[in-house]
């Protein structure tokens, strides 16, 4: 072997500063069910993994490895002292405190809804925004009046929606927190807000023409005031304890626990999801989906591997049949190779390299 062709390979990548907004409402990671604070919270893990400096700024009894910064000793929906007044006006601060350490920085990666947006003109470093969910007239706002902005989106389905150039990263989570359950068992599962485009009301009707226990983990909503009524008429009603069972709010532990378990997750959504989560979580616990081919679905379940797709209540009830046909490892590999945490994290890491690369780029530039 000619040991000169070892002298020279480039040096690695140098290690990236990254600052991460959360918005205060929620702890990272969250008490109970995930969403995008967990991915925050694994996203955050897997930079630190790969060798990057990490700030989070999120509410300060967010668990983290990384440097932590809060204008907050708690997240604001566990604090009886808060209200909704002081939540928008501390999510603000959170996003301006980041903003005037921008020099410590090669990026900031801010997660919507976080008002980084009208900050980020301001900065020392470029700004990557997360669009969790969004709505098309606020992208294109942001994209009129924020030049210096990047976006990115969880799924192709929501870069569909919005503007089909931007960027996919799908979202990641840890499969090995996931206990693997290698035999279908005897209940559905449905996880989300008790909302209609979540589809709780439809799972209690799936679930009773497939023949089997629901079991719902899921709250009512203090931001969506449509979210109390369709509790109190579509989903309380049928609430026995034994054939429909409702847990408000569980531990991510307990509901990864529930998904091991369950022989079916059930995602019947009336809107067009972003991502779901919770369907990469039930994967990763070799559990199948049954769901609606709606919004980002299509995309993370493959018919007949992870799951099944339909659209009446009586097709989605035949599904729950066939899903016990499906083999669960196979499931849970599928989840480990689309949704690892550490994919996501060097997903961003491209991202992150990119738009750092333009801003020196722009400065040698000015130098000439």
């Amino acid at each position: 072997m000619d040991p000169s062709r070892h002298l020279f390979r480039p040096p690695p990548p140098k290690p990236l500063a990254i600052a991460q907004i959360a918005g205060i409402a929620c702890r990272v990671p969250p008490r109970d069910t995930g969403g995008t604070e967990l991915v925050i919270a694994n996203l955050t893990r897997g930079l630190l993994e790969r060798g990057h400096r990490v700030t989070l700024f999120a509410s300060g009894d967010s668990r983290t490895d990384a440097e932590l910064r809060s204008v907050v000793a708690r997240a604001t929906q566990d604090d009886p002292g808060s209200n909704l007044y002081l939540e928008r006006e501390l999510d603000v601060r959170n996003a301006s405190e980041a903003y005037e350490r921008s020099g410590e920085f090669d990026v900031i990666h801010a997660h919507w809804p976080t008002s980084a947006a009208y900050f980020s003109d301001r900065a020392d470093c470029p700004t990557l925004l997360t669009f969790d969910y969004m709505e098309r007239p606020i992208y294109a706002y942001y994209r009129e009046r924020f030049p210096k902005l990047a976006f990115a989106c969880v799924s192709r389905a929501q870069a569909e929606s919005l503007d089909p150039t931007l960027p996919v990263v799908l979202n990641g989570i840890d499969v090995d927190a996931a206990p693997f359950g290698a035999e279908p068992g005897g209940y559905l599962l449905t996880v989300g807000r008790l909302v209609p485009g979540k589809g709780a009301a439809d799972a209690i009707e799936i679930a009773r023409r497939a023949g089997l226990p629901l079991v719902i983990v899921g709250d009512v909503s203090p931001y969506l005031p449509e979210s109390r009524a369709y509790y109190e008429t579509e989903i309380a009603p049928h609430v026995d304890g034994e054939r429909v069972v409702l847990h408000r709010r569980l531990p991510n532990r307990r509901v990864l626990e529930l998904m091991s378990g369950a022989r079916a997750f059930l995602f019947p959504i009336r809107w067009e999801e972003p991502f779901g989560l919770v369907v990469a979580e039930a994967m990763a616990a070799g559990t199948p989906v049954v769901a609606t081919p709606r919004g980002s679905l299509p995309e993370l379940v493959e018919e007949g591997v992870t799951g099944w797709l339909a659209e009446s209540l009586d097709d989605l009830a035949a599904a729950v049949g066939r899903a016990a046909a499906i083999d669960r490892v196979n499931v849970r590999r599928a989840a480990r190779a689309r949704f690892d945490y550490r994919r996501m994290a060097a997903g961003y890491e491209e991202l992150y390299r990119r738009l750092s690369g333009r801003r020196a780029a722009r400065r040698e530039a000015a130098r000439r």
